[in-house]
């Protein structure tokens, strides 16, 4: 499993509006589709996956409503240990073909006071094959890690 690489082509321009990062301009390669949604959020299926400030973080951007953004962190680059094995299952419900990259991210819940730490869904990553722009948030229900494992997002 890979963090997201983002490729060069040429796509149109599209403008989403957000609460939290601004007015966006992304393309429709940065677009990710969640069929089933994310927890919590099943009506949201369209997100901007973009760059965040710090290498291994990313932003998701819903294209349909301004007010949910998630941060998201490359687990592998944060968490020593991490591993997720996806069951073909999974696969398949992401379009995963021979050779396909699928990119592991994790949702961060950011600390309400200054002196805690951030924590990741160890548990509940998202799995994301970015060829085919579809995601999928995945439960692993055996995994030594929770929804909320302490994470230092100051490396």
């Amino acid at each position: 499993m890979t963090a997201p690489a983002f490729a060069s082509a040429t796509f149109p321009v599209m403008h989403i509006r957000s609460d939290l990062l601004g007015d966006l301009e992304a393309t429709e390669e940065q677009l990710v589709e969640f069929p089933a949604g994310i927890f919590g959020f099943p009506e949201c299926r369209r997100f901007v996956l973009l760059p965040g400030a710090r290498d291994g973080t990313y932003w998701l951007q819903s294209a349909e409503h301004s007010a949910l953004a998630f941060l998201l962190v490359d687990p592998f680059a944060y968490v020593p240990g991490y591993v997720v094995e996806l069951p073909p299952g999974e696969l398949h419900e992401l379009q995963v073909t021979p050779g396909t990259e699928v990119a592991i991210l994790c949702i961060v819940t950011l600390p309400r006071q200054r002196d805690e730490r951030a924590t990741a869904n160890l548990q509940g990553p998202l799995a994301l094959n970015l060829a085919a722009r579809v995601g999928k948030q995945i439960v692993i229900p055996e995994s030594p890690w929770g929804v909320r494992e302490a994470i230092d997002l100051q490396r």
